[in-house]
């Protein structure tokens, strides 16, 4: 049998945990790491180490990202202007987009959903059938290009922001 004191006992602890997470809910602010920059819900990094496009997966993986997905014209323009403060100027650089399942089937490497492109002319062409993984070439103006996997590029990873609550 529940007393009266322990119903005043519940309803305070239940005070205390709603009150509790209005505080946080309104102190939450998202972030990202140090070096890495942010645009709407996403943080971004340039790598400036060349990797294969597998090994430049991995490498996003373990900083809890993937190879950068681009969903839109702003978000191609901010990952060019990171790979030109990065190295220096432009470079080829390698993004997470590839059809390495199925020929033509173009698809991210964290399953966002195909719905911005930006190829240059006459791309992508699987030129000697044998260019699966994409890349943001060094040109005057930066399109995207399907190269051979195994070719060692620059590369950008991407990461949903980090949520902070209660600092």
């Amino acid at each position: 049998m529940i007393t009266q004191m322990s119903r005043l006992h519940l309803l305070l602890v239940f005070c205390g945990i709603v009150a509790l997470s209005q505080a946080c809910r309104q102190a939450e602010t998202t972030d990202c790491p140090p070096g890495w920059t942010q645009l709407d819900q996403n943080c971004y990094v340039y790598q400036c180490e060349p990797r294969s496009f597998l090994d430049a997966e991995s490498v996003c993986n373990i900083l809890g990202g993937n190879l950068v997905s681009i969903g839109s014209a702003k978000e191609n323009a901010v990952v060019i202007e990171l790979i030109r403060e990065g190295a220096g100027a432009m470079v080829d650089t390698w993004i997470g987009l590839h059809d390495a399942i199925l020929e033509d089937d173009f698809v991210w490497t964290d399953g966002r959903i195909v719905d911005f492109r930006n190829f240059g002319p006459n791309q992508p062409d699987n030129n000697a059938g044998n260019e699966d993984c994409v890349e943001i070439e060094a040109t005057a103006d930066p399109l995207w290009n399907d190269d051979t996997c195994t070719e060692e590029n620059t590369f950008v990873c991407i990461k949903p922001v980090v949520k902070n609550c209660c600092h």
